[in-house]
């Protein structure tokens, strides 16, 4: 009997994921998505950041709407994404929250007349995805969207995966196009790649 391949092992995984996050019921998810968001503005990278890219939530995703106030409470420009004409790769542009329309296959992005941003004024990258593993894999929808556009952020720029702890799995399975993370953030912990371990969660939870 052959062994699945990496793109069957990541089908799988997608599915199991979609369930695990759907079986989250709103206000547990709305709960931890406002204590993700303390975390993520306790970073170093969060402080330093002028520019931040952040995504609006999708079906079930982390929803962003508090990392976007706390950032907007700190004077930072917010960065969202939105699909271009031609090739992987997303683009971003900068507007209020609330200035988000409808955009293709059920997201929201910023309207036509926002400022566009260039992938090099960008300093911290908040992403979304299915499941991620300590050492910083990321599993996406499967478009390959993100993977091109964090491939070609500036060395410079973190790039940091957000999900609930429910998501985290012990392995990603890896394809030659996947790009990594140098940290990933849930309601509970930091995981920093880079680290002998992660961030314990709290103790009695």
């Amino acid at each position: 009997m052959t062994s699945p391949s990496n793109a069957e092992r990541k089908r799988a995984l997608r599915a199991e994921m979609l369930a695990a996050r759907m079986r989250l019921p709103p206000a547990a998810r709305a709960a931890a998505s406002r204590a993700l968001a303390g975390r993520v503005a306790s970073l170093p990278a969060f402080a330093a950041a002028g520019t931040v890219a952040l995504y609006p939530a999708m079906g079930a995703e982390v929803d962003t709407a508090e990392i976007a106030r706390l950032a907007q409470a700190a004077g930072k420009r917010l960065a969202w994404p939105r699909l271009e004409a031609a090739g992987l790769r997303l683009g971003f542009a900068a507007c209020a929250p609330g200035d988000l329309v409808p955009g293709p296959f059920g997201t929201r992005a910023p309207p036509p007349g926002a400022a566009p941003v260039p992938l090099e004024e960008i300093d911290l990258m908040l992403v979304p995805g299915l499941a991620f593993d300590a050492s910083g894999q990321r599993l996406g929808r499967g478009r390959g969207h993100y993977d091109a556009t964090l491939a070609a952020l500036p060395g410079r720029a973190a790039r940091i995966g957000l999900c609930f702890e429910a998501q985290l799995v012990p392995e990603v399975p890896r394809e030659g196009h996947d790009a990594p993370l140098d940290a990933v953030i849930t309601e509970r912990r930091v995981i920093r790649p880079d680290r002998a371990s992660a961030e314990p969660p709290p103790s009695g939870r």
